[in-house]
């Protein structure tokens, strides 16, 4: 099972170059690269002309450690509700990212649902059409969309509710109104803990044949932390054996970037390490699981 983790933290703070040296000389597998900043900033370079040129070197620099890009993640929210000029805004922006996910050699980007205040039935007919129009790009460059597990929050009581495909009928009925030739699911280890099911259950909701990536990362089933396992609540023999139960066919991907929040430049080289050895002992507990 390919071990990757993401970009973003580190890459805002110290840049992306330097971010996937670290990756690799901590012994990942490959990178799931972040495109966050397209969404605000628009002298980012991949708003830019030279968006293909400093791609490729990217891509070329991984593969100088023999690593590969597996997985990327698009501008989000990809959707607000009454607010067309963003939405005119980011579409293309999403386009683009998927493009550059296929430029890099990733199998999947991770493109976020929109609770659209409707009926379940009504809500998921609107995410399709919007999903099928990334459907041409998608082809075009060989890439999956990752339809993810959302949560939301009651603003006047401050607590997190369930969203769009927080529960696994309704994911369901999601990935299956898609072409899976270009869509697939990738359940968020610690959303999932938030609105009242668990990651577990969800997974075997799933099973092996939508369930394509994960975001993987920890919480106290209260706040959206990002952390990596361990660190806090979640079950994770149960996790890593829900995961063995369905032969998950997809990769281990961390989104666990806020343990480098706060770490001094001198230690991420060690805090990546230690990410590393968590998720090779993940993968070695899910497939000691398979065996049994």
């Amino acid at each position: 099972m390919i071990l990757s983790t993401q970009t973003d933290v580190a890459g805002a703070r110290f840049g992306e170059e330097k971010t996937i040296r670290w990756i690799c000389e901590s012994g990942f597998d490959a990178i799931d690269y972040s495109m966050f900043r397209m969404r605000d900033d628009e002298d980012y370079i991949l708003n830019t002309d030279g968006y293909e040129k400093y791609v490729l070197e990217l891509k070329k620099l991984a593969e100088s450690y023999g690593k590969t890009f597996n997985q990327a993640h698009a501008p989000f929210p990809s959707f607000k509700l009454n607010d067309e000029a963003y939405n005119k805004k980011v579409f293309p922006k999403i386009k683009r990212a998927v493009e550059i996910a296929g430029i890099l050699g990733a199998e999947n980007i991770v493109v976020h649902p929109t609770d659209f205040g409707k009926p379940s039935e009504e809500n998921l007919e609107l995410n399709a059409e919007f999903y099928n129009k990334l459907q041409p790009v998608c082809k075009e460059f060989g890439v999956k969309v990752a339809v993810e597990n959302m949560f939301g929050r009651d603003q006047r009581r401050k607590y997190i509710v369930s969203n769009i495909c927080s529960e696994g009928d309704e994911f369901c009925r999601m990935v299956d109104m898609l072409d899976p030739e270009c869509f697939t699911a990738c359940i968020d280890i610690g959303h999932a803990g938030l609105v009242g099911t668990t990651a577990p259950d969800l997974i075997r909701s799933l099973g092996h044949n939508r369930l394509g990536c994960l975001h993987v990362h920890d919480n106290n089933y209260r706040e959206d932390k990002h952390l990596p396992p361990y660190f806090c609540d979640l079950d994770w023999e149960e996790i890593t054996q829900a995961l063995a139960d369905i032969q998950y066919k997809g990769d281990f991907t961390f989104e666990s970037d806020n343990l480098f929040r706060h770490f001094p430049e001198e230690l991420m080289p060690a805090a990546y390490t230690f990410l590393c050895a968590i998720g090779r002992d993940s993968i070695r507990r899910i497939e000691s699981k398979l065996n049994k």
